[in-house]
């Protein structure tokens, strides 16, 4: 689930009059906003640094110190320096600390982040501070939902409803939350270290120590492998029968297990009421972790078909099944191009289309792997971390482009 954000709103930064005594504070905090109304952030906040040092109490210093935070701090967020973000706005709450925007801004960034329990301290003072903020209370109910609280989140989300009925994604939030709130009402709980776990123990009781086993091993050797990423924790994950799996998630029997931004979520018991084979229970554990991986590193940065082709080449081999439909895909023109597979295919396509692209993005992953092992596919990701356009991440990390990549999987497809 993408999270739905409106961008902060800054004061503007005020000159004020000062007593003769004051004048020296006056000059700087009338440099911090000349500086600030020319958005040269670290200059405007020298300046109101020494401003507050000449008149520490005075509230309009403060408060455009604060405003000169938060700019600064959204700058660096665009550029993905999220830790000096984050450090600026714990300042700019610490200087002005009656405004509520460096809480419900920083409250954002840590909820990005995936620090969920740092989101919800921030936007719990963002609420204390202005009770009717809509901001704090919409992100309050996603960092709820985020820890695994839907009820709580309702309460939040069903005041955003009351108080602002157009706000985007409200809707959307509640039913989803209390569709879950509903399958999960009698879920009992286990943990490990990185792991929480929510399950039915009539459906899921006997599979916690191999789900608990399986995730902490893919959280060292993936997280290892993919270039030493370790997304924060608990990482939340839910256990269903087929029937609550379709109910929350609202996917077909075809979806073998989704990881939606918020929590892994993976059916034990299939529509035949049969369990799930433990060594397919851990294959797609393996998969939707690795979407974990690639969501706290790349954020939306990364293609579907890199997203989905390097959960199952993480996951599983190509099968020969796969190799025989694709083959037949191949040869009745029917292959994707990879622009074709960069946008969500889930909920685009029916069943068979589905499962081609599926093949499609392991076969394609599959052949950068043999190029570039998998330090070369962890390369790629650490270019789409860092911004880059998925095809300059690809150029980058392997020498190629699209219609190249195309044509060698077709070439592979083909010698099979």
């Amino acid at each position: 689930m993408r999270m739905v954000m409106r961008s902060v709103v800054f004061a503007a930064c005020t000159a004020w009059a000062a007593a003769p005594a004051q004048e020296p504070a006056n000059d700087h905090n009338a440099r911090g906003v000349e500086f600030y109304e020319a958005k040269r952030w670290a200059e405007s906040i020298a300046e109101f640094e020494t401003a507050m040092k000449a008149a520490p109490d005075n509230k309009t210093i403060r408060r455009n110190m604060a405003n000169a935070l938060q700019s600064y701090a959204n700058d660096l967020a665009k550029g993905r320096d999220m830790q000096g973000a984050m450090d600026l706005l714990n300042d700019a709450a610490n200087i002005d600390p009656g405004n509520v925007q460096p809480f419900v801004q920083l409250g954002a960034y840590y909820l990005q982040e995936g620090l969920v329990a740092d989101a919800v301290f921030r936007l719990e003072e963002a609420i204390e501070i202005e009770p009717k903020n809509v901001d704090a209370h919409f992100l309050l109910g996603e960092a709820y939902y985020k820890d695994n609280d839907p009820r709580s989140a309702l309460v939040h989300w069903e005041w955003v409803k009351k108080s602002e009925p157009s706000r985007e994604g409200v809707d959307e939030r509640i039913e989803k939350a209390t569709r879950e709130a509903n399958v999960e009402s009698d879920f009992s709980e286990s943990g490990s270290e990185h792991f929480n776990i929510a399950f039915d123990r009539v459906s899921a009781g006997q599979e916690v120590r191999l789900v608990l086993q399986t995730l902490e091993n893919a959280y060292r050797n993936a997280g290892r492998d993919l270039g030493e990423v370790y997304p924060p924790t608990p990482i939340q994950v839910s256990l269903y029968s087929s029937e609550g799996f379709s109910q929350v998630t609202q996917m077909g029997e075809h979806v073998g297990g989704l990881y939606d931004g918020n929590k892994i979520r993976v059916p034990v018991i299939d529509n035949a009421g049969e369990r799930v084979s433990s060594e397919d229970l851990k294959r797609r554990l393996e998969h939707e972790f690795v979407h974990v991986i690639v969501r706290y590193s790349a954020k939306d940065n990364a293609p579907w078909w890199f997203n989905e082709g390097l959960a199952e080449v993480m996951s599983r081999d190509l099968a020969p099944e796969d190799v025989a439909y694709l083959k037949t895909a191949y040869k009745e023109g029917l292959l994707f191009t990879l622009p074709e597979l960069s946008e969500g295919q889930l909920d685009k396509l029916e069943p068979d289309s589905l499962r081609l692209a599926y093949a499609q993005s392991l076969a394609t992953m599959t052949v950068l792997k043999a190029k570039g092992g998998i330090r070369g596919l962890a390369a790629m990701l650490g270019r789409l971390a860092d911004g880059e356009v998925p095809e300059e991440a690809l150029r980058g990390a392997f020498r190629l482009k699209y219609s190249t990549l195309e044509l060698e999987v077709k070439n592979y497809i083909a010698r099979q």
